[in-house]
């Protein structure tokens, strides 16, 4: 695993615990002997209100390469659910997570929760 990685995603989940959107959920998960997985986290995200998902709670997976910032992370529902930025495997479709268009280093978990709220 990058150093790069692991220390910029270890600032991140400080940051997160420290402010973080109301009834948004980001952690990372655990491994077999209980040490943490900063590269593979569960998170939840609330509905948006007027809308289908409006009430729901859904659960993402945010995967991250050993290259991150560098690259962005692949979020995933699962389960999948339907919606227009969502393929039907559960992986989410934005410009921002693709590294070829939108994506920067700079962009936190923070913000990529916000976005595909």
């Amino acid at each position: 695993m990058s150093g790069i990685a692991i220390a910029r995603l270890a600032e991140e989940r400080k940051a997160w615990r420290k402010d973080h959107p109301f009834g948004f959920v980001a952690r990372p998960t655990k491994n077999p002997d209980g040490s943490l997985n900063l590269m593979n986290w569960e998170c939840a995200i609330p509905g948006k209100k007027s809308t289908a998902w409006e009430g729901g709670l859904y659960n993402l997976r945010m995967i991250f390469k050993d290259d991150y910032p560098s690259t962005p992370p692949k979020c995933k529902f699962e389960p999948p659910l339907f919606h227009p930025n969502v393929y039907p495997s559960g992986t989410v479709c934005l410009s921002l997570l693709d590294e070829e268009k939108d994506w920067r280093p700079a962009i936190t978990i923070k913000q990529v929760s916000i976005l595909i709220f």
